[in-house]
Protein backbone atom coordinates (compact mmCIF):
# COMPACT_ATOMS: atom_id res chain seq x y z
CA UNK A 1 0.00 0.00 0.00
CA UNK A 2 1.33 3.50 -0.97
CA UNK A 3 0.18 6.78 -0.98
CA UNK A 4 -0.28 9.47 -3.20
CA UNK A 5 0.09 13.27 -2.73
CA UNK A 6 -0.93 15.34 -5.68
CA UNK A 7 0.85 18.37 -7.10
CA UNK A 8 -2.77 19.97 -8.11
CA UNK A 9 -1.38 21.00 -11.41
CA UNK A 10 -4.66 19.97 -12.61
CA UNK A 11 -5.81 22.83 -11.05
CA UNK A 12 -3.96 25.46 -12.98
CA UNK A 13 -5.03 24.05 -16.38
CA UNK A 14 -7.69 21.72 -16.30
CA UNK A 15 -7.82 21.54 -19.85
CA UNK A 16 -5.17 19.57 -19.81
CA UNK A 17 -6.83 16.63 -17.78
CA UNK A 18 -10.12 15.99 -20.33
CA UNK A 19 -10.88 14.62 -23.39
CA UNK A 20 -11.62 17.26 -26.24
CA UNK A 21 -14.82 17.51 -27.90
CA UNK A 22 -13.52 15.73 -31.11
CA UNK A 23 -11.67 13.30 -29.87
CA UNK A 24 -14.40 12.42 -27.53
CA UNK A 25 -16.91 12.42 -30.01
CA UNK A 26 -15.04 10.36 -32.38
CA UNK A 27 -14.38 8.50 -29.41
CA UNK A 28 -18.08 7.46 -29.07
CA UNK A 29 -18.93 6.68 -32.87
CA UNK A 30 -20.79 10.11 -32.60
CA UNK A 31 -18.23 11.27 -35.23
CA UNK A 32 -16.81 9.25 -37.58
CA UNK A 33 -13.07 8.65 -36.97
CA UNK A 34 -10.69 6.90 -39.94
CA UNK A 35 -12.36 4.29 -41.39
CA UNK A 36 -10.90 0.86 -41.65
CA UNK A 37 -8.35 1.57 -44.20
CA UNK A 38 -7.46 -1.85 -46.17
CA UNK A 39 -4.49 -0.71 -47.69
CA UNK A 40 -2.80 -0.24 -44.81
CA UNK A 41 -0.94 -3.42 -43.78
CA UNK A 42 -2.56 -5.33 -41.01
CA UNK A 43 -0.53 -4.85 -37.63
CA UNK A 44 -0.29 -8.50 -36.30
CA UNK A 45 0.38 -8.49 -32.44
CA UNK A 46 0.02 -10.64 -29.39
CA UNK A 47 -0.18 -10.98 -25.88
CA UNK A 48 -0.81 -13.35 -22.91
CA UNK A 49 -3.19 -10.81 -21.56
CA UNK A 50 -5.70 -8.08 -23.18
CA UNK A 51 -7.39 -5.56 -20.94
CA UNK A 52 -10.11 -3.91 -22.85
CA UNK A 53 -10.59 -0.27 -21.24
CA UNK A 54 -8.20 1.91 -19.44
CA UNK A 55 -10.28 3.31 -16.66
CA UNK A 56 -10.34 3.40 -13.01
CA UNK A 57 -11.30 -1.11 -13.90
CA UNK A 58 -8.49 -1.29 -16.58
CA UNK A 59 -5.99 0.57 -14.46
CA UNK A 60 -6.72 -1.49 -11.41
CA UNK A 61 -6.40 -5.12 -13.70
CA UNK A 62 -3.55 -4.11 -15.20
CA UNK A 63 -1.30 -3.19 -11.69
CA UNK A 64 -2.90 -6.48 -10.26
CA UNK A 65 -1.68 -8.43 -13.31
CA UNK A 66 1.54 -7.09 -12.35
CA UNK A 67 1.77 -7.75 -8.77
CA UNK A 68 -0.02 -10.88 -8.05
CA UNK A 69 1.28 -12.42 -11.43
CA UNK A 70 4.74 -10.68 -12.00
CA UNK A 71 3.10 -10.69 -15.10
CA UNK A 72 3.97 -8.11 -17.82
CA UNK A 73 3.16 -9.48 -21.13
CA UNK A 74 -0.44 -7.45 -21.31
CA UNK A 75 -1.62 -4.78 -23.63
CA UNK A 76 -4.14 -2.17 -22.82
CA UNK A 77 -6.33 -1.55 -25.29
CA UNK A 78 -8.70 1.86 -25.47
CA UNK A 79 -10.54 4.35 -27.50
CA UNK A 80 -9.97 7.55 -26.09
CA UNK A 81 -6.71 9.04 -26.16
CA UNK A 82 -5.58 8.97 -22.50
CA UNK A 83 -6.33 6.71 -19.68
CA UNK A 84 -8.84 7.80 -16.96
CA UNK A 85 -12.47 6.67 -18.01
CA UNK A 86 -15.41 8.60 -17.06
CA UNK A 87 -12.86 11.07 -15.91
CA UNK A 88 -11.07 11.74 -18.78
CA UNK A 89 -14.12 11.90 -20.98
CA UNK A 90 -17.05 13.16 -18.64
CA UNK A 91 -16.19 17.09 -18.45
CA UNK A 92 -19.11 18.96 -17.83
CA UNK A 93 -18.79 22.39 -15.43
CA UNK A 94 -18.83 21.27 -12.04
CA UNK A 95 -18.08 17.61 -12.66
CA UNK A 96 -16.78 16.44 -9.81
CA UNK A 97 -16.80 12.34 -7.65
CA UNK A 98 -20.48 12.31 -6.17
CA UNK A 99 -19.24 10.13 -3.38
CA UNK A 100 -16.50 11.10 -1.04
CA UNK A 101 -13.01 10.32 -2.72
CA UNK A 102 -11.62 8.27 0.40
CA UNK A 103 -14.44 5.45 -1.11
CA UNK A 104 -13.38 6.53 -4.73
CA UNK A 105 -9.66 5.42 -4.72
CA UNK A 106 -8.01 2.26 -4.72
CA UNK A 107 -7.75 1.08 -1.06
CA UNK A 108 -3.56 0.64 -2.15
CA UNK A 109 -3.38 4.15 -3.63
CA UNK A 110 -5.18 6.70 -1.03
CA UNK A 111 -4.46 10.44 -1.50
CA UNK A 112 -3.17 12.55 1.02
CA UNK A 113 -4.30 15.92 -0.02
CA UNK A 114 -7.46 16.09 -1.51
CA UNK A 115 -8.57 19.71 -2.18
CA UNK A 116 -12.22 18.08 -0.65
CA UNK A 117 -14.15 15.54 0.09
CA UNK A 118 -15.79 15.19 -3.44
CA UNK A 119 -12.76 16.53 -5.96
CA UNK A 120 -13.54 17.55 -9.34
CA UNK A 121 -13.32 15.65 -12.29
CA UNK A 122 -9.34 17.36 -13.73
CA UNK A 123 -8.28 16.20 -9.64
CA UNK A 124 -9.67 12.83 -10.09
CA UNK A 125 -7.90 12.33 -13.46
CA UNK A 126 -4.73 13.68 -12.09
CA UNK A 127 -4.92 11.35 -9.72
CA UNK A 128 -5.15 8.71 -12.16
CA UNK A 129 -2.94 9.53 -14.58
CA UNK A 130 0.13 9.72 -11.56
CA UNK A 131 -1.03 5.94 -10.58
CA UNK A 132 -0.56 4.98 -14.19
CA UNK A 133 2.76 6.88 -14.47
CA UNK A 134 4.15 5.36 -11.34
CA UNK A 135 2.80 1.87 -12.41
CA UNK A 136 4.13 2.47 -16.19
CA UNK A 137 1.41 1.40 -17.55
CA UNK A 138 1.55 4.12 -20.85
CA UNK A 139 4.28 1.54 -22.80
CA UNK A 140 1.40 -1.31 -22.61
CA UNK A 141 -1.67 1.03 -23.97
CA UNK A 142 -3.24 1.06 -27.27
CA UNK A 143 -4.83 4.61 -27.04
CA UNK A 144 -7.18 5.92 -29.72
CA UNK A 145 -7.96 1.81 -30.74
CA UNK A 146 -11.53 0.75 -31.45
CA UNK A 147 -11.63 -3.11 -30.52
CA UNK A 148 -14.85 -3.88 -33.27
CA UNK A 149 -14.47 -7.91 -32.65
CA UNK A 150 -13.41 -10.42 -29.82
CA UNK A 151 -13.07 -14.42 -31.43
CA UNK A 152 -12.20 -16.98 -29.14
CA UNK A 153 -10.71 -19.89 -31.02
CA UNK A 154 -12.09 -23.76 -28.90
CA UNK A 155 -9.10 -25.33 -30.64
CA UNK A 156 -6.30 -23.37 -30.01
CA UNK A 157 -7.58 -21.43 -26.55
CA UNK A 158 -6.71 -17.88 -27.76
CA UNK A 159 -8.46 -14.97 -28.28
CA UNK A 160 -8.15 -12.91 -31.51
CA UNK A 161 -9.49 -9.06 -31.39
CA UNK A 162 -9.92 -7.02 -34.32
CA UNK A 163 -9.53 -3.70 -33.55
CA UNK A 164 -8.80 -0.40 -35.75
CA UNK A 165 -6.64 2.70 -34.98
CA UNK A 166 -9.32 5.22 -35.41
CA UNK A 167 -6.23 8.03 -35.98
CA UNK A 168 -5.54 6.34 -39.12
CA UNK A 169 -7.51 3.35 -39.60
CA UNK A 170 -5.18 0.95 -39.59
CA UNK A 171 -6.40 -2.66 -38.38
CA UNK A 172 -5.20 -4.48 -36.04
CA UNK A 173 -5.41 -8.44 -34.88
CA UNK A 174 -4.12 -9.41 -31.94
CA UNK A 175 -4.12 -12.67 -30.17
CA UNK A 176 -3.92 -13.19 -26.28
CA UNK A 177 -5.15 -16.47 -23.84
CA UNK A 178 -7.03 -13.96 -21.33
CA UNK A 179 -9.52 -10.92 -22.07
CA UNK A 180 -10.00 -9.07 -19.29
CA UNK A 181 -12.65 -6.68 -20.30
CA UNK A 182 -13.41 -3.01 -18.09
CA UNK A 183 -15.94 -1.35 -20.47
CA UNK A 184 -17.96 -0.21 -18.17
CA UNK A 185 -21.44 0.56 -18.61
CA UNK A 186 -21.92 4.31 -18.29
CA UNK A 187 -20.27 4.87 -21.63
CA UNK A 188 -22.66 6.14 -24.27
CA UNK A 189 -24.69 8.99 -23.85
CA UNK A 190 -28.56 8.83 -24.34
CA UNK A 191 -29.96 11.90 -26.14
CA UNK A 192 -32.73 14.04 -25.08
CA UNK A 193 -36.34 12.36 -27.09
CA UNK A 194 -38.09 15.03 -27.83
CA UNK A 195 -40.12 15.72 -30.82
CA UNK A 196 -38.87 18.68 -32.76
CA UNK A 197 -35.11 18.77 -31.20
CA UNK A 198 -33.72 18.99 -34.96
CA UNK A 199 -35.26 22.46 -35.68
CA UNK A 200 -33.73 23.60 -32.43
CA UNK A 201 -31.90 26.73 -33.44
CA UNK A 202 -29.53 27.39 -30.43
CA UNK A 203 -27.05 24.98 -29.18
CA UNK A 204 -27.47 21.43 -27.81
CA UNK A 205 -25.47 19.00 -25.76
CA UNK A 206 -25.40 15.72 -23.79
CA UNK A 207 -23.43 16.42 -20.44
CA UNK A 208 -21.53 13.57 -21.11
CA UNK A 209 -19.97 15.15 -24.30
CA UNK A 210 -19.31 18.78 -23.08
CA UNK A 211 -18.56 21.47 -25.95
CA UNK A 212 -16.32 23.98 -24.00
CA UNK A 213 -15.91 26.20 -26.91
CA UNK A 214 -19.47 27.36 -26.74
CA UNK A 215 -20.23 30.80 -25.21
CA UNK A 216 -22.85 30.36 -22.11
CA UNK A 217 -22.46 33.90 -20.70
CA UNK A 218 -25.71 35.75 -20.54
CA UNK A 219 -27.65 33.29 -22.25
CA UNK A 220 -30.75 31.14 -22.04
CA UNK A 221 -30.81 27.95 -20.70
CA UNK A 222 -32.42 24.64 -20.17
CA UNK A 223 -31.20 21.71 -17.93
CA UNK A 224 -32.90 18.82 -18.64
CA UNK A 225 -32.69 16.06 -16.10
CA UNK A 226 -32.06 16.42 -12.40
CA UNK A 227 -29.13 13.18 -11.55
CA UNK A 228 -25.95 13.58 -10.58
CA UNK A 229 -24.61 15.25 -13.57
CA UNK A 230 -27.75 17.82 -13.67
CA UNK A 231 -27.29 18.88 -10.01
CA UNK A 232 -23.88 19.75 -10.25
CA UNK A 233 -24.08 20.99 -13.56
CA UNK A 234 -26.68 23.64 -12.41
CA UNK A 235 -24.81 25.60 -9.65
CA UNK A 236 -21.79 25.85 -11.87
CA UNK A 237 -23.65 27.45 -14.89
CA UNK A 238 -25.43 29.91 -12.19
CA UNK A 239 -22.42 31.06 -10.09
CA UNK A 240 -19.53 30.36 -11.76
CA UNK A 241 -17.84 33.11 -13.53
CA UNK A 242 -16.67 31.50 -16.54
CA UNK A 243 -20.98 30.29 -17.63
CA UNK A 244 -22.21 33.20 -15.45
CA UNK A 245 -26.05 32.01 -17.61
CA UNK A 246 -28.32 34.90 -18.21
CA UNK A 247 -31.43 32.27 -17.10
CA UNK A 248 -31.74 28.68 -16.52
CA UNK A 249 -35.19 26.49 -16.31
CA UNK A 250 -34.36 22.80 -14.91
CA UNK A 251 -36.86 20.33 -16.81
CA UNK A 252 -37.22 17.05 -15.02
CA UNK A 253 -39.89 14.23 -14.06
CA UNK A 254 -38.64 12.41 -11.70
CA UNK A 255 -37.09 13.16 -8.12
CA UNK A 256 -34.15 11.84 -6.30
CA UNK A 257 -33.28 11.63 -2.41
CA UNK A 258 -30.47 14.18 -2.35
CA UNK A 259 -28.43 14.49 1.17
CA UNK A 260 -26.30 17.25 2.43
CA UNK A 261 -22.87 16.20 3.13
CA UNK A 262 -22.39 12.94 5.31
CA UNK A 263 -20.86 13.54 8.79
CA UNK A 264 -18.53 11.17 10.37
CA UNK A 265 -20.99 9.95 12.83
CA UNK A 266 -23.31 8.72 10.58
CA UNK A 267 -21.20 7.23 8.46
CA UNK A 268 -19.85 4.78 11.62
CA UNK A 269 -23.67 4.64 12.61
CA UNK A 270 -24.45 2.94 9.47
CA UNK A 271 -21.73 0.57 9.45
CA UNK A 272 -22.76 -0.70 12.95
CA UNK A 273 -26.38 -1.01 12.10
CA UNK A 274 -26.20 -2.19 8.83
CA UNK A 275 -25.54 -6.01 9.13
CA UNK A 276 -29.48 -6.75 10.27
CA UNK A 277 -32.92 -5.97 8.64
CA UNK A 278 -34.27 -3.90 11.95
CA UNK A 279 -30.41 -1.52 11.58
CA UNK A 280 -31.40 -1.15 7.88
CA UNK A 281 -34.54 -0.32 8.38
CA UNK A 282 -33.67 2.45 11.39
CA UNK A 283 -30.73 3.47 8.79
CA UNK A 284 -33.51 3.86 5.99
CA UNK A 285 -35.57 5.76 7.59
CA UNK A 286 -32.69 8.63 9.20
CA UNK A 287 -31.61 9.06 5.53
CA UNK A 288 -34.73 9.91 4.83
CA UNK A 289 -35.92 12.25 7.17
CA UNK A 290 -32.41 13.73 6.90
CA UNK A 291 -33.07 14.14 2.92
CA UNK A 292 -36.41 15.82 3.84
CA UNK A 293 -35.27 18.28 6.19
CA UNK A 294 -32.38 19.35 4.09
CA UNK A 295 -34.84 20.49 1.73
CA UNK A 296 -37.39 21.57 3.98
CA UNK A 297 -34.63 23.74 5.49
CA UNK A 298 -32.76 24.80 2.05
CA UNK A 299 -34.82 25.20 -0.60
CA UNK A 300 -37.54 27.54 -1.48
CA UNK A 301 -40.85 25.88 -0.65
CA UNK A 302 -42.36 26.13 -3.80
CA UNK A 303 -39.98 23.62 -4.60
CA UNK A 304 -40.81 21.29 -2.27
CA UNK A 305 -43.44 18.89 -3.90
CA UNK A 306 -40.90 19.38 -6.57
CA UNK A 307 -37.81 17.69 -5.27
CA UNK A 308 -39.49 15.39 -2.27
CA UNK A 309 -39.79 11.85 -3.45
CA UNK A 310 -42.77 9.52 -2.32
CA UNK A 311 -41.05 6.08 -3.26
CA UNK A 312 -38.72 4.55 -1.02
CA UNK A 313 -35.03 5.89 0.02
CA UNK A 314 -32.27 3.18 -2.41
CA UNK A 315 -34.72 2.73 -4.60
CA UNK A 316 -32.91 5.45 -7.08
CA UNK A 317 -29.14 6.54 -5.98
CA UNK A 318 -28.95 8.65 -3.70
CA UNK A 319 -27.53 12.38 -4.34
CA UNK A 320 -24.31 13.84 -2.05
CA UNK A 321 -25.11 17.13 -2.92
CA UNK A 322 -22.22 20.03 -2.50
CA UNK A 323 -24.44 23.21 -3.44
CA UNK A 324 -27.11 22.10 -5.74
CA UNK A 325 -30.15 23.07 -3.47
CA UNK A 326 -29.05 26.19 -1.79
CA UNK A 327 -28.80 27.05 -5.55
CA UNK A 328 -32.49 26.64 -5.99
CA UNK A 329 -32.88 29.96 -4.45
CA UNK A 330 -31.29 31.80 -6.89
CA UNK A 331 -33.49 34.05 -8.70
CA UNK A 332 -32.23 33.26 -12.52
CA UNK A 333 -33.53 29.56 -11.67
CA UNK A 334 -36.85 27.96 -12.07
CA UNK A 335 -37.60 24.66 -11.64
CA UNK A 336 -40.01 23.01 -14.08
CA UNK A 337 -41.39 19.35 -12.54
CA UNK A 338 -42.69 18.92 -16.50
CA UNK A 339 -41.98 16.75 -19.57
CA UNK A 340 -40.95 18.13 -22.86
CA UNK A 341 -43.98 18.40 -25.58
CA UNK A 342 -41.61 19.91 -28.52
CA UNK A 343 -38.48 21.49 -29.17
CA UNK A 344 -38.98 24.77 -31.29
CA UNK A 345 -36.22 26.79 -32.95
CA UNK A 346 -35.59 29.59 -29.96
CA UNK A 347 -36.45 27.07 -26.85
CA UNK A 348 -39.22 24.09 -25.33
CA UNK A 349 -42.82 23.50 -25.08
CA UNK A 350 -43.59 22.08 -21.97
CA UNK A 351 -46.07 19.29 -21.21
CA UNK A 352 -49.36 21.91 -20.05
CA UNK A 353 -48.49 23.89 -22.70
CA UNK A 354 -45.73 26.35 -21.38
CA UNK A 355 -42.92 28.23 -23.43
CA UNK A 356 -39.62 28.39 -21.82
CA UNK A 357 -37.00 30.07 -24.36
CA UNK A 358 -33.65 28.80 -24.89
CA UNK A 359 -30.69 29.87 -26.64
CA UNK A 360 -28.88 26.20 -25.36
CA UNK A 361 -30.35 22.48 -24.11
CA UNK A 362 -27.98 20.47 -21.96
CA UNK A 363 -29.35 17.28 -21.62
CA UNK A 364 -28.91 15.01 -18.43
CA UNK A 365 -30.38 12.15 -19.88
CA UNK A 366 -28.22 9.49 -18.72
CA UNK A 367 -26.55 6.86 -20.79
CA UNK A 368 -27.97 3.90 -22.73
CA UNK A 369 -27.47 0.56 -20.85
CA UNK A 370 -28.21 -1.61 -23.57
CA UNK A 371 -25.84 -0.27 -26.07
CA UNK A 372 -22.77 -1.29 -23.78
CA UNK A 373 -24.28 -5.03 -22.97
CA UNK A 374 -23.96 -5.09 -26.48
CA UNK A 375 -20.46 -6.52 -26.01
CA UNK A 376 -18.82 -8.04 -29.83
CA UNK A 377 -17.92 -11.21 -28.44
CA UNK A 378 -18.26 -14.71 -30.21
CA UNK A 379 -16.31 -18.21 -30.29
CA UNK A 380 -16.14 -20.24 -33.19
CA UNK A 381 -18.47 -22.87 -32.37
CA UNK A 382 -20.90 -19.90 -32.69
CA UNK A 383 -21.59 -18.32 -29.43
CA UNK A 384 -22.29 -14.56 -29.08
CA UNK A 385 -22.45 -12.59 -25.91
CA UNK A 386 -24.97 -10.31 -27.34
CA UNK A 387 -27.00 -12.91 -28.43
CA UNK A 388 -27.11 -14.75 -25.32
CA UNK A 389 -27.80 -11.60 -23.03
CA UNK A 390 -30.83 -10.57 -25.64
CA UNK A 391 -32.14 -14.15 -25.33
CA UNK A 392 -31.87 -14.98 -21.65
CA UNK A 393 -31.51 -11.88 -20.23
CA UNK A 394 -27.87 -9.70 -19.18
CA UNK A 395 -25.74 -11.18 -16.98
CA UNK A 396 -22.60 -12.37 -15.48
CA UNK A 397 -21.75 -15.42 -13.07
CA UNK A 398 -20.69 -13.32 -9.78
CA UNK A 399 -20.89 -10.27 -12.21
CA UNK A 400 -17.17 -11.75 -13.71
CA UNK A 401 -17.90 -14.86 -16.30
CA UNK A 402 -20.49 -15.67 -19.00
CA UNK A 403 -21.04 -19.22 -19.81
CA UNK A 404 -19.88 -20.80 -23.10
CA UNK A 405 -17.02 -17.99 -23.35
CA UNK A 406 -13.91 -19.38 -21.72
CA UNK A 407 -11.44 -17.33 -20.76
CA UNK A 408 -13.07 -13.77 -20.47
CA UNK A 409 -13.37 -11.55 -17.34
CA UNK A 410 -16.05 -9.13 -17.23
CA UNK A 411 -15.04 -6.43 -14.63
CA UNK A 412 -17.48 -4.04 -13.63
CA UNK A 413 -19.91 -6.48 -15.74
CA UNK A 414 -23.84 -7.25 -15.13
CA UNK A 415 -25.40 -6.46 -11.41
CA UNK A 416 -22.35 -5.00 -10.25
CA UNK A 417 -23.39 -2.15 -9.54
CA UNK A 418 -22.85 -1.20 -5.56
CA UNK A 419 -26.28 1.23 -5.51
CA UNK A 420 -24.52 3.48 -2.20
CA UNK A 421 -21.55 1.91 -1.69
CA UNK A 422 -17.98 2.54 -4.24
CA UNK A 423 -17.72 1.36 -7.34
CA UNK A 424 -14.21 1.01 -6.91
CA UNK A 425 -14.31 -1.30 -4.25
CA UNK A 426 -16.75 -3.19 -6.50
CA UNK A 427 -14.08 -3.06 -9.81
CA UNK A 428 -10.99 -3.98 -6.88
CA UNK A 429 -12.95 -7.09 -5.72
CA UNK A 430 -13.58 -7.99 -9.18
CA UNK A 431 -9.84 -8.15 -10.29
CA UNK A 432 -9.35 -10.47 -7.05
CA UNK A 433 -11.59 -12.97 -8.87
CA UNK A 434 -9.92 -12.70 -11.83
CA UNK A 435 -6.36 -12.75 -10.13
CA UNK A 436 -7.51 -15.69 -8.56
CA UNK A 437 -9.36 -17.85 -10.91
CA UNK A 438 -7.13 -17.48 -14.06
CA UNK A 439 -3.80 -17.68 -12.59
CA UNK A 440 -3.99 -21.42 -14.03
CA UNK A 441 -4.53 -20.18 -17.45
CA UNK A 442 -1.94 -17.18 -17.19
CA UNK A 443 0.90 -19.24 -15.60
CA UNK A 444 0.28 -21.94 -18.50
CA UNK A 445 -1.21 -24.92 -16.65
CA UNK A 446 -4.46 -24.75 -17.70
CA UNK A 447 -5.74 -24.59 -21.68
CA UNK A 448 -9.09 -22.36 -20.45
CA UNK A 449 -11.09 -21.96 -17.57
CA UNK A 450 -15.13 -21.01 -17.87
CA UNK A 451 -18.23 -21.46 -15.79
CA UNK A 452 -20.55 -24.27 -15.67
CA UNK A 453 -23.69 -23.50 -17.70
CA UNK A 454 -26.05 -24.58 -14.85
CA UNK A 455 -24.01 -22.36 -12.03
CA UNK A 456 -24.44 -19.23 -14.61
CA UNK A 457 -28.17 -19.65 -14.51
CA UNK A 458 -28.40 -20.54 -11.24
CA UNK A 459 -27.25 -17.35 -10.61
CA UNK A 460 -28.83 -15.44 -13.00
CA UNK A 461 -32.05 -16.85 -11.66
CA UNK A 462 -30.87 -16.39 -7.96
CA UNK A 463 -30.17 -13.13 -8.10
CA UNK A 464 -33.14 -11.76 -10.29
CA UNK A 465 -35.45 -13.14 -7.92
CA UNK A 466 -33.36 -11.63 -4.83
CA UNK A 467 -33.54 -8.51 -6.27
CA UNK A 468 -37.62 -8.50 -7.11
CA UNK A 469 -37.52 -8.42 -2.80
CA UNK A 470 -34.92 -5.18 -2.91
CA UNK A 471 -35.64 -1.40 -3.14
CA UNK A 472 -33.59 -1.19 -6.16
CA UNK A 473 -35.94 -0.27 -8.41
CA UNK A 474 -38.40 -2.46 -7.93
CA UNK A 475 -42.56 -2.36 -6.89
CA UNK A 476 -40.96 -2.55 -3.20
CA UNK A 477 -39.03 0.04 -3.84
CA UNK A 478 -41.36 1.99 -5.62
CA UNK A 479 -39.94 3.95 -7.94
CA UNK A 480 -38.66 3.46 -12.12
CA UNK A 481 -35.18 3.27 -11.80
CA UNK A 482 -32.04 2.98 -14.58
CA UNK A 483 -31.07 0.20 -12.48
CA UNK A 484 -34.06 -2.00 -13.79
CA UNK A 485 -36.39 -2.49 -17.29
CA UNK A 486 -39.46 -4.47 -17.47
CA UNK A 487 -37.94 -8.10 -17.40
CA UNK A 488 -34.57 -7.81 -15.18
CA UNK A 489 -32.41 -5.55 -13.09
CA UNK A 490 -29.19 -6.26 -14.79
CA UNK A 491 -27.12 -3.51 -13.15
CA UNK A 492 -27.78 -3.81 -9.15
CA UNK A 493 -26.00 -6.11 -6.90
CA UNK A 494 -28.60 -7.88 -4.63
CA UNK A 495 -26.45 -8.62 -1.52
CA UNK A 496 -24.22 -6.22 0.62
CA UNK A 497 -20.52 -5.21 -0.46
CA UNK A 498 -19.14 -7.61 2.46
CA UNK A 499 -20.90 -10.58 0.63
CA UNK A 500 -19.49 -9.60 -2.86
CA UNK A 501 -15.72 -9.54 -1.41
CA UNK A 502 -16.18 -12.73 0.06
CA UNK A 503 -17.25 -14.45 -3.06
CA UNK A 504 -15.04 -12.57 -5.18
CA UNK A 505 -12.12 -13.73 -3.19
CA UNK A 506 -13.08 -17.23 -1.81
CA UNK A 507 -14.24 -18.71 -5.65
CA UNK A 508 -16.66 -21.79 -5.80
CA UNK A 509 -14.07 -24.36 -7.80
CA UNK A 510 -16.60 -26.23 -8.46
CA UNK A 511 -18.50 -24.19 -10.49
CA UNK A 512 -15.75 -23.79 -13.15
CA UNK A 513 -14.13 -26.20 -15.72
CA UNK A 514 -10.51 -26.03 -15.69
CA UNK A 515 -9.42 -27.54 -19.86
CA UNK A 516 -6.19 -29.23 -19.90
CA UNK A 517 -4.07 -29.06 -22.93
CA UNK A 518 -3.89 -32.30 -25.00
CA UNK A 519 -0.70 -34.17 -25.04
CA UNK A 520 0.79 -34.75 -28.10
CA UNK A 521 1.10 -38.19 -29.46
CA UNK A 522 4.74 -38.95 -31.08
Amino acid sequence: MSTITLSKESHNDPSKFRASYENERIALGLTAGKPTNSSLPTIHSSSKIAIIGAGFGGIGAAIKTIKEFKETDFVIFEKHDNFGGTWWANTYPGCASDIPAIWYSFSYALTTNWSRVQPPQYEMEEYLLRIVDEHKLREKARLKTSVDKCEYNESTGLWTLYSHDLGTGQKIEHTCKVIVSCRGGLVHPRDLEAPGLENFGGKYMHSAVWDHSIDFKGKDVVVVGNGCSAVQIVPTLLDDPQYNVGSLTQVFRSKHYIMPPVPPFLLKLYHLVSFNFYGMMFVRSSLTERSVNYIHSTAPKKYWDMLIPSFKVGCKRMILDYRYVPTLSNQRLELAYSGIKEVVKDGVVLDDGRFVKADIIVACTGYDLSRSAQMPVTTTTGISVSDLWQKEGTSAYRTILVKDVPNLFVIGGPNSGTGHSSVIMTLENAVDYYVKVAKPVIKGQKKSVVVKSQAYDNWRVTIQNELKKSVFGTKFGGCVSWYSNEKENPTAFAWSQVYFWYMTHFPNYRDLIYENYKKKID
